[in-house]
Parts: structure tokens; sequence; C-alpha cells
């Protein structure tokens, strides 16, 4: 778990430094962009004010010189005194601009105005400023990159100068027209000091994401181990609460066991009383006998009496030790199916019959009739005590909360088919009190009981469930409303394994 969290805030710091990074690059490029773009705002400021007021002339001299591609008359002005004044147009203006700018210590900003058809020679483009040009005259708005040289990176911006009026004085002999490009300025920035600032943002970053990682990191790993012990303390308390839950259920188990063993001895008890009192009575006849038979005369008719009573006597003993023989008989098959759960041949209508006569003990107490619709021949495969737990459970939980303990008459129908797609289908019903939906949808929690005060272990119809949907691979639905009875659903599929040969 924990390389998994380690992985996953490495990756979403990691793209977060990342764009991070990305981002700081971007603003320092767009910040030096629109640092050269408020330049060349400027020159064009200037320009358009030198060419709206048709020039500016100043004294001619060393670093003013007429400018020799001006062919205009009015270029120069001799003065009274000697002196000259010669005309300043805005490309020379710019030029001069460009010159101050470049030899200051401080900008070292590079400023050239440029054109495709320039009148002074070098005025002429480099390669990067005629590509810059072609795209102007594309329809391109502006140009910026970043070049690198052995310096340092520049960034290089450039835009177009478009022809005004006031421009073809000068410019209508090469065939210029207002609106045309006429060329442009191009501005370079030395970025030393833009990428100094940006990699200090940038080293910013990576120390704040450093520390947020560990942060996250420790962070994580203290949660991480806090959890890991709520875990295995709740992974130690699940354990001990199925332990339990285990414990409870193979209780309830042998108390259902515990019920079925009482339920026949008290059966069992009738016909034994039943077959002692019958050969006592046989004892008592064989007495009268033996005494009449030492008499010098007996009655043919006070003998054969006797023999009648004999007779009588052992055939009610032989019927109830029948009787007692088959209750043990049931009783042996029920507890060995339900303590070993083995597979094995069973006949459907016997298992019912066993379960109800399991039970007679209880339902003979009450006014329950049980109505049973199941085919004499339906015989399946599969572990008969699960079927025997789950009608026991139904119908003491009949008893118990239908009928409340037996003192509310009513009856419960079982009707046991097998579907189409060979399917065991078990519709038990009975005509009780039925549930409330609170209940019925609680129905199946462990310990859950309505019955509580009553010894109630809420356990029933949960291991009733469980046995249909784990150990059968069914399902159970259960309907029930208030004074309309319960209905439960079952469908199990039937197992088809064959049984192993045990054939020699």
């Amino acid at each position: 778990m924990l390389p998994l969290i380690l992985i996953i805030v490495t990756v979403l710091l990691g793209l977060s430094l990342f764009f991070r990074v990305a981002n700081i690059q971007k603003h320092a490029y767009q910040l030096a962009s629109e640092s050269a773009r408020n330049i060349f705002r400027m020159i064009v400021l200037t320009r358009q004010w030198n060419a709206e007021h048709n020039g500016i002339y100043v004294f001619a001299s060393d670093k003013n010189p007429s400018n020799p591609y001006l062919e205009l008359a009015q270029r120069d002005i001799p003065l009274s005194d000697g002196r000259k004044l010669t005309m300043i147009n805005p490309a020379y203006m710019t030029r001069q601009i460009a010159e101050l700018a470049e030899s200051d210590p401080q900008l070292h900003i590079r400023l050239h105005i440029t054109s495709l058809k320039p009148i002074r020679p070098d005025n002429k483009p480099d390669d990067w400023e005629a590509h810059a040009l072609q795209e102007f005259e594309q329809g391109q708005q502006e140009i910026t990159s970043i070049e690198h040289q052995t310096n340092g990176n520049q960034l290089r911006y450039m835009a177009p100068l478009m022809v005004k009026p006031a421009c073809l004085s000068c410019h209508a002999k090469q065939g210029y027209k207002e609106g045309d490009v006429r060329g442009g300025i191009s501005v370079s920035l030395p970025m030393t000091a833009v990428e100094a600032a940006m990699q200090d943002e940038i080293l910013a970053s990576w120390i704040s994401h450093g520390v947020s990682y560990s942060l996250l990191i420790l962070i994580s790993w203290g949660l991480l181990e806090l959890l890991a012990r709520r875990w295995r303390t709740l992974d130690e308390t699940i354990e001990v609460l199925q332990e339990t839950r285990k414990e409870l259920v193979e209780n309830e188990k042998m108390a259902s066991l515990g019920r079925l063993v009482a339920g026949f001895a008290h059966e069992l008890n009738t016909p034994v009383g039943v077959a002692v009192g019958a050969v006592s009575h046989a004892d008592d006849t064989l007495e009268k006998l033996t005494e009449l038979l030492t008499q010098d005369e007996v009655s043919e008719l006070v003998l054969n009496q006797q023999i009648s009573y004999l007779r009588e006597s052992h055939h009610l003993a032989l019927s109830n030790l029948r009787r007692a023989a088959d209750l043990v008989h049931r009783f042996k098959r029920t507890s060995i199916d339900r303590s070993t759960q083995q597979k094995r041949m069973y006949r459907l209508h016997e298992v019912i019959d066993d379960v109800l006569t399991t039970l007679r003990n209880i339902l003979k107490r009450t006014s329950i009739a049980i109505d049973v619709d199941c085919s004499d021949d339906l015989e399946l495969c599969g572990t008969p005590g699960l079927l025997e737990q789950v009608l026991t459970n139904l119908i003491t939980n009949s008893v118990a909360h239908g009928f409340e303990n037996g003192t509310r008459p009513g009856q419960i129908r079982i009707k046991a088919v097998v579907s189409k797609a060979r399917h065991l289908i078990i519709d038990y019903q009975d005509n009780g009190i039925g549930m409330t939906e609170e209940v019925r949808q609680k129905a199946f929690e462990p310990f859950f009981t309505t019955y509580r005060e009553h010894g109630g272990s809420g356990l029933g119809l949960y291991v009733t469930y469980n046995i249909i949907t784990q150990q059968m691979d069914g399902t159970v639905h259960l309907v029930s409303a208030p004074q309309e009875g319960t209905h439960f659903h079952i469908d199990c599929p039937i197992d088809s394994t064959p049984l192993p040969d045990k054939t020699l």
C-alpha cells in the first residue's frame, strides 16, 4: 500500500512541478515579449510624432550629418551665422535612437529598422528579419522567438511598419501605397536578467515541492501506519466476532439437535412403555396358564381365554416395538444426516416425515395443521441433513413467532417439486401473524430477533439462509405482511454429481 501511495504522490507532485516550471518559463517569455512589444510601440509613437510634424530640424554636425538618403529640397536650411539645419525624418530618428540604445551599457537593446526594399543598404534585413517581413506580407501581426547565442539567449521581436500618408513623400517612388507593409522594426533583448529571475523562481518551486513531497510522504506514512494499526485491530476484532458467531451457530445447531433428541425421547417412551406393559401383562397371563395347567381339570373356555390374552399382549408389544424401531431408525438417519452431512440418495417425503416426527412432541400440543404436498417417488441426491435443518428451523420459527408458541391455531403448507430446469422448488407457507416490513428486511440478519425476552437467539433464520445460499447454492425469497402469514420460496439446483461407486 505504501509503495502505491508513494508512486501516486510522486507522480502528482512531479506533474505539479512540471507544469509549474513550464508556467514560469512561459510567463518569463511573455514578460520579455511584452517588454519588446512596448519598446516597439514607443518607437512607433515617436515616429508618428515626427511624421505628424513633417520631420524635425536640428543643427548639422558630425553626429547629425545630412541624411544622404533623404531626397527633399528642404532637407538642409543654411543660417545667417554659417550654421546649417538638417531635417531628421522618422527613419533617421529611429536609426539614431537605435544607436543610442545599443551603446547604453545598461540597456543592451538592439533596434533595427529594415525592409525588403531598403533605401539605405545598412537597413538590409538578416535572414530572421527577412522571414518575418515575408510573414507580415501574409498578414502576420508580429513575430517572436528566442535565439541562442554565445553571449546568452536573445529575445527577438519584430512587428510591421505600415505605410501612412506622411510616408508617401519619401516612399511613393518605391511603389508603396497607403496601407502597405513598408518594413518593420526588430527589437532584440538580452534574456540574461529574465532567465536569472526565472531560475530563481524555478529553484524556489523545486524547494517548495521538495518540502511538500517530504511532508506528504511523512504524513502519508504516519496515516498509513495508523490505518494499518486500526486494520490489525479490526482484523483481530472481526476474527473474534467470526469465532463467536461460529460458536453461536454451532450452539444453535446443538440446541436444535437437543430439541430433536428430546422430542425423540418423548416419542420413544410411548411405544416402549406400551410394549413393556404388554410384556408384563403377558407374564401375568403365562403365570395363570401355568397355574391352570397344574390343576387336574381345566375348562377349555378359560384356557382359550388366557391364550387369547397372551396373543393380544404379543401383538401389542410387537407393534409398539416395531413403532419404536421405526422411530430409532428415523432418529439414526436424521442424526447421521445432520452430523456428517454426507451425500446420499434420499426420498424427499421421507426427510419431511422425519422432521415432522422429531417435532411431533412440539406440534401435538398445538392446533397447527401440517399439509405436505410432495411426491412419494421424488428421489434426490444430496445432503438431506441440510434440508432437515432448514425445515426444522422454519417450522419452529412458525410455531414460536407465527402462531405465538402454538397458542394460535393455523396451518403450515409445504410444497416441494422439481422444475424443468432441474431445480428443487420448496414453497413453505404459514397463515400466522406475519411480519412487518421492517422485520421482514432484517429477518435473515444474525442475532436479530423479536423474541429475545423469551430466549430467542436470532440465529434460526440466519442459519437457514446460510445453508440455502452457501451450502446448497440456492436462493430464498421471503414474502410476509402483518396478519397475512409468511411465505418462504426456496430455489436450489439439484446436485447432479454421481455418488462414488462403493462396490468391489
